[in-house]
């Protein structure tokens, strides 16, 4: 691999990511106002067939149990709620626009997911649910974009590794890691600063925040690998910003990975 980081200078094709989708987008920004009209959101959901596929087949999924053979987009609305319906159009928003369709953005994604329905569990205000989820959908967005801009060298050093490979790997690879390449692009795409700082931060947590993404993330990874318990050295990064309870949170990560895995199967 000694030659990948001068053929991929990172840097270079930058420019090359997109601009988020503005159609999606927009139906984002709908979403985020108190008193959005669910009339309005259907109108818009309706003329995007594959969001509206998304959020039918989580409606009629085993998560959510109804008597109903089969929910049609209204009834689907009213089931998984307005907030849930903003969380699957960002998702779908930065998934269109770097349409990565490959078996590792997959697998990218539904570790992502994961995370981010494990967030807002652990969430108690809707602010603080909306920050934490797309701080957690987001946090492995620097992966999605070296998948993106550099898919076969990215890939070997999945392959080689057995999984994603480190932030030293990366450096050595591309010269910069995926913590640093998903807070540039996250910046290009104007996302708030404090999504920003998770994405930056979710190796070397800052602040709660970015400590409760790191050991989500950390304890989903060590639960794809049957051990599902938390390595030492992470509590003790993130012990400073979460308290000395860990041992109840890790339980609590690892049982809420396992109950949500219905519905995070049931958006792939």
């Amino acid at each position: 691999m000694e030659n990948t980081k001068a053929q991929f200078c990172i840097e270079k094709r930058f420019e090359t990511i997109p601009a988020l989708d503005a159609t999606r987008m927009r139906l984002f920004e709908v979403l985020q106002s108190d008193d959005v009209d669910i009339e309005r959101v259907e109108r818009i959901i309706s003329t995007d067939p594959a969001v509206t596929a998304k959020v039918m087949k989580l409606a009629n999924s085993p998560f959510y149990r109804h008597a109903q053979k089969h929910l049609g987009l209204h009834q689907s609305l009213l089931t998984i709620g307005l907030d849930m319906v903003k969380r699957i159009s960002l998702s779908m928003t930065v998934m269109g626009t770097l349409k990565c369709e490959t078996r590792y953005a997959r697998d990218l994604w539904t570790h992502s997911y994961a995370a981010a329905v494990i967030a807002i569990s652990l969430s108690a205000s809707r602010a603080e649910k909306d920050r934490l989820f797309t701080g957690a959908l987001l946090h492995d967005l620097g992966r999605m974009i070296f998948l993106f801009l550099a898919p076969e060298v990215y890939t070997a050093l999945i392959d080689s590794e057995k999984r994603c490979p480190g932030e030293e790997l990366e450096r050595q690879t591309f010269s910069l890691s995926h913590t640093q390449l998903g807070e540039m692009v996250a910046r290009k795409w104007n996302f708030p600063g404090e999504i920003v700082e998770i994405i930056s931060s979710h190796h070397r947590p800052v602040n709660h925040d970015s400590a409760l993404i790191c050991m989500i993330n950390h304890v989903i990874c060590r639960c794809g690998i049957e051990i599902p318990e938390a390595d030492p050295r992470y509590l003790d990064i993130v012990r400073p910003f979460l308290g000395d309870a860990l041992k109840d949170l890790v339980n609590t990560i690892v049982q809420r990975y396992k109950t949500n895995t219905a519905m995070i199967k049931s958006l792939f």
